[in-house]
């Protein structure tokens, strides 16, 4: 069994599978990791499908289909669930996340040095060198209502490490696409958290996924611990 799944979420990204993976395996020589890629696919219209499990024939890599579209987060819970290892690395498939990182983000959850190591393009090192200063800027304003319920910079960077456990014990469904930060607020204070930087770059091929409907999500999410937090601190007037 291999030490350790990277879990990559899909929808439509038959642009970036052969590239994606080409560099994960190369990543994976490099370093002798013991890793499989579980790609949990949304009901793709495009040949994302067909293109993974072509590599499914010689390489440590899995594919579970959807028949609906529920979120990136669900599709990564999803997953966690048919994971066969008990280290998880969540990353997405456009090539935002260099997987060249993965060695950094695995090897202190593996040696139990952290519970979570998250990707970040805030700490020093970090970087979007694509990105222009007004999406800098709404960038950063979006992630100031995240860092009311943890305590990093880049909550919200998507690319992280962590144990399988923290994943399948979350309650209930996560909209949208954070799932690191459902992570984070479910357990903050409780686990041991670093943050390593990444250089952030936009995608070259395909679609991107940002969308009204995936802020709106956010804000869901939002309100969702935000509710979470008053409950807790009620019961815990309560126990008193």
């Amino acid at each position: 069994m291999s030490s350790f799944t990277v879990i990559v979420p899909t929808l439509n990204e038959e642009e970036n599978i052969d590239r994606l993976l080409e560099q994960i395996f190369v990543v994976q020589k490099e370093k002798k990791l013991d890793l499989c890629v579980l790609f949990v696919d949304s009901d793709s219209a495009d040949c994302t499908c067909e293109k993974i499990r072509r590599w499914e024939e010689s390489h440590p890599v899995k594919l579970l289909c959807r028949d609906v579209n529920h979120g990136l987060a669900c599709a990564v819970m999803e997953g966690a669930q048919h994971a066969e290892t008990d280290f998880i690395v969540v990353m997405d498939a456009d090539l935002s996340h260099p997987p060249k990182v993965i060695p950094q983000l695995i090897y202190p959850v593996l040696d139990g040095s952290y519970d979570m190591v998250v990707g970040s393009r805030y700490v020093k090192g970090g970087s979007m060198p694509d990105w222009p200063i007004r999406r800098k800027v709404s960038s950063k304003v979006a992630t100031l209502p995240a860092l009311m319920f943890c305590d990093i910079k880049d909550p919200l960077a998507g690319f992280f490490a962590v144990s399988r456990d923290l994943l399948t014990k979350l309650p209930g469904s996560i909209p949208g696409f954070k799932i690191g930060l459902a992570v984070l607020a479910e357990n903050k204070g409780e686990i041991r958290v670093k943050e390593v930087p990444i250089e952030f770059k936009d995608r070259d091929q395909g679609e991107s996924k940002m969308s009204n409907k995936v802020a709106v999500d956010y804000l869901r999410q939002l309100l969702q611990l935000t509710a979470n937090k008053i409950s807790g601190r009620i019961k815990r007037v309560k126990r008193r």
